[in-house]
């Protein structure tokens, strides 16, 4: 994820390079989902919501009006959107929006995408794409496999470009044989950078309305 939300930056940065400021990628998330899996470093929503806040009071304090928290981590997206309301009440003036890459590209990813409902969730069709397109030498492709087990419930089932309709806590554990969800075996370089590009492309427009005030 850290490697994803970075090249996603990267790549804005190019595009606009006059026009913003990329601070360096937090790497500490919210993952206590993934702690029944051994080498997962997590953070408490609390902790991660002060040091983000830390972040943005610094940037405010430095004379910045405009903040795009950009999220690349599933576990940190409800945490993104309490935190940005809160923050907007303590940064009057300031204007702050928080975004997760696969939900601004949500269209555009559906289009490329090759698996039905259920192949994108975590090191799936799409992140593992993203990563042979950019750090092919990270991905053992034969090793991968299908897995993830779907909700029983209509209100519950749901992937990465695709919520469920309502919120509830499940450890990987629960639907997950390997830590991993959706389907990596239909991953490849060439989809993975038609992606990223997909995904720059409506970062950039994001990037222009907020700049833009039209956000």
């Amino acid at each position: 994820d850290t490697f994803i939300g970075s090249e996603i930056l990267r790549r804005i940065e190019a595009v606009m390079p006059d026009r913003m400021l990329c601070l360096p990628t937090l790497w500490l998330g919210a993952s206590s989902h993934h702690m029944d899996f051994p080498g997962t470093v997590s953070a408490s929503t609390s902790t991660l919501r002060t040091v983000l806040r830390d972040v943005v009071a610094s940037m405010y304090q430095h004379g910045f009006r405009k903040m795009l928290l950009l999220n690349s981590h599933g576990g940190n997206r409800a945490l993104l959107a309490a935190a940005v309301q809160d923050f907007g009440v303590e940064f009057a003036g300031m204007q702050i929006v928080g975004a997760t890459y696969w939900d601004v590209a949500r269209e555009a990813l559906s289009e490329l995408r090759e698996t039905f409902f259920g192949g994108i969730g975590h090191a799936c069709e799409l992140e593992t794409s993203l990563m042979l397109a950019m750090r092919p030498e990270l991905v053992d492709e034969a090793r991968a496999e299908a897995d993830g087990m779907m909700s029983g419930s209509e209100f519950s089932r749901g992937e990465m470009v695709a919520a469920p309709s309502v919120a509830v806590y499940k450890t990987f554990k629960k639907t997950t044989r390997n830590g991993t969800f959706g389907d990596p075996t239909r991953a490849s370089a060439r989809k993975g950078e038609a992606m990223l590009s997909a995904v720059t492309a409506r970062m950039v427009a994001l990037c222009s309305d907020v700049l833009a005030d039209r956000v």
